[in-house]
């Protein structure tokens, strides 16, 4: 039987994720625009981080788990502190194997959402014209190319 989508076999087993673990989830998705200087409008990525977050939940059912972790961490010391310290390069000093909450929340929280925040459009604000299908206009006769050449490459 085709199974058109990946699940782990635990992941079916899990309630759907908390609502205020979702908007929490989504206000630090947001805040990576102004963390990164990014001027674009998250909103209409909203339903992609919806399906982002599910679908990492159906893979690994720990993601739910990281996610409300996470929303604590943020209600217990502000977004602003929060936001901070999960944005944070993780510290060189711990030893490789050790992992901390912190680290896990960095790793598979706000550095998996800086990548897809980065991916939906970030890109395309730094100038980026033919990064995952934002291409800078049409190709229109008599005009540059909205994409990198032959002879672009070097």
């Amino acid at each position: 039987m085709y199974q058109g989508k990946v699940h782990h076999p635990l992941s079916k087993l899990r309630a759907p994720l908390n609502t205020s673990v979702a908007e929490s989830m989504w206000k630090l998705f947001v805040a990576i625009g102004p963390q990164w200087e990014l001027a674009d409008d998250p909103e209409p990525y909203r339903l992609r981080f919806t399906t982002f977050m599910k679908n990492r939940i159906a893979l690994n059912p720990l993601y739910a788990d990281f996610y409300a972790a996470t929303a604590r961490f943020i209600d217990e010391v502000g977004e602003t502190a929060a936001y901070a310290a999960l944005f944070a390069p993780p510290a060189n000093d711990a030893p490789p194997i050790e992992q901390t909450m912190m680290t896990l929340m960095q790793q598979y929280v706000s550095s998996e959402f800086i990548a897809m925040r980065l991916a939906l459009g970030g890109f395309k604000v730094f100038g980026a014209v033919n990064y995952c299908g934002y291409f800078g206009g049409a190709n229109i006769q008599d005009e540059p190319v909205p994409y990198r050449t032959l002879g672009d490459a070097k």
